[in-house]
């Protein structure tokens, strides 16, 4: 017998449970179907007896992700600070640099604002031709500026001109700038720069509403407690290990397909990354144009490690912890302490090409990389950990990859926009489908709402439609 419900919500993450949680609270009945044996989706928190908790996924938020810390506030839950005093480093070519004597992480965000044009619109056309005056008029700003740009004139190896690599060449910044930059990038969007979509990463970057930094506090109880809150507010227990191969708009309603069983409901909401949507097999109108648009996007690959020692010993050299690297590229790392009585630690996150082909080795081959990286710049101490733990969002079957989807160069930008919006009896919602926190939990919550009062408000009407009002 198929179960009928009102909505179906395919995806157990942020986005799927708020999505539900909404649906209940506009007094809307949705059933959530999980593919994992778990909630949460990229959203992992591991427990470990004597030490605070470990996020192997999502993690950092800041003052103006409302969503989250009202859900924190709602449980309780304490918000920790992240530590955020001494000195910034790099590591560039065997030296160990300040990062203060390199381009900034708001110049380098100004300036590729600037680079990454548009011409899809009067307005973007005005801008993005004002902007190639002002780069070929104004002098260069010295001799090697000015050799940089003869060389992209004439060289015939540049990166595609619409990925964000091709952004990067075209500030002509020094070798060591353009390096940690590059590398910045890569850990951001888990891909070479030279794949990422320009204009769809300038979208999201502008988009963002915040001027504060995107890792201001964590949780102590971990992210994990967020996905329990939502969890929390539905009015039916999710469906877990229900992988959803199908979906079918018929007559009388969307059928929805898993291995063990059929549901019936008048709406669906795919809550999942476009990477792992497309393996659904949608028998909808516009069918081809939804698999192009779920096909723009790929996988993100981010290694995201945490060590855990009995003192903070890069702080006894005033190093905050922070160090950004040029090789391997997309290695960024942090001082991820927690306040109060936790032992201090710091997190790897190695985004990226590097990310990828670490992925595939042994683990102990993978933590002596990572090890031997640290030690150039913050000593031999680094091997003197006390716990250790690794989360690989590296071509999940269920959650893609880390921390998100990307849109590739050559694809549509506007590809995210247009799933948000896509229209008829099958909706889409997720963190890289969000206006204002694209890539964050916040995003992922506020995509969910929203999806799900638009569903609400869609079948109030059609109610109406029914009985005459």
């Amino acid at each position: 017998m198929m179960q009928e419900v009102n909505v179906v919500v395919v995806g157990g993450g942020a986005a799927g449970l708020a999505a539900a949680a909404e649906l209940r609270r506009l007094n809307v009945s949705a059933l959530v179907i999980e593919a994992q044996p778990r909630l949460g989706g990229r959203i992992l928190t591991v427990e470990r007896d004597g030490d605070a908790p470990f996020e192997r996924g999502a993690q950092m938020i800041n003052g103006d992700m409302s969503a989250v810390l009202e859900l924190a506030a709602e449980e309780q839950l304490h918000v920790s600070p992240m530590p955020a005093t001494g000195r910034d480093l790099c590591y560039l070519d065997g030296e160990v640099l300040p990062r203060s004597e390199l381009i900034s992480a708001d110049e380098a965000e100004a300036l590729l604002a600037d680079a990454i044009r548009s011409w899809s619109s009067p307005g973007d056309i005005w801008k993005s031709t004002w902007s190639l005056y002002r780069w070929w008029t104004e002098p260069w700003e010295s001799f090697g500026e000015a050799k940089r740009g003869a060389e992209l004139a004439i060289s015939s190896s540049t990166p595609p001109k619409d990925s964000l690599g091709g952004a990067i060449r075209r500030l002509l910044l020094c070798s060591e700038d353009e390096a940690i930059v590059r590398t910045a990038m890569a850990e951001q969007f888990g891909a070479d720069p030279d794949l990422v979509n320009a204009r769809a990463a300038k979208t999201t970057s502008t988009a963002y509403q915040s001027d504060r930094c995107d890792a201001e506090f964590h949780l102590v109880a971990g992210m994990t407690r967020i996905i329990q809150a939502l969890a929390g507010q539905l009015s039916q227990s999710p469906l877990l290990n229900r992988p959803v191969t199908g979906i079918t708009v018929e007559p009388d309603g969307v059928r929805v397909a898993t291995p063990s069983a059929d549901y019936r409901a008048q709406r669906v909401i795919v809550a999942v990354p476009p990477t792992v949507a497309r393996r659904i097999d949608f028998k909808i109108a516009r069918r081809k144009e939804l698999h192009e648009l779920l096909s723009s996007f790929s996988d993100g690959a981010v290694i995201k490690t945490t060590l855990v020692y009995d003192r903070a010993f890069w702080r006894e050299n005033g190093c905050s912890g922070t160090v950004s690297f040029a090789a391997p590229l997309g290695l960024e790392v942090r001082d991820t302490s927690y306040d109060g009585a936790a032992k201090p630690r710091l997190t790897a996150f190695l985004g990226g090409p590097e990310a990828r082909a670490r992925a595939s080795l042994p683990e102990k081959t993978r933590r002596d990389l990572l090890l031997t990286d640290l030690s150039a710049v913050l000593g031999g101490q680094v091997h003197h950990f006390r716990a250790i733990d690794e989360g690989i969002w590296v071509d999940h079957p269920w959650s893609g990859g880390g921390y998100n989807a990307y849109l590739r160069c050559g694809q549509p930008s506007d590809a995210a926009a247009r799933l948000a919006d896509w229209p008829g009896p099958v909706c889409f919602a997720g963190a890289e489908l969000d206006t204002d926190f694209s890539g964050y939990v916040e995003g992922a919550i506020r995509s969910g709402r929203r999806v799900a009062a638009r569903v609400a408000e869609e079948l109030k009407a059609n109610v109406g439609a029914i009985c005459g009002t």
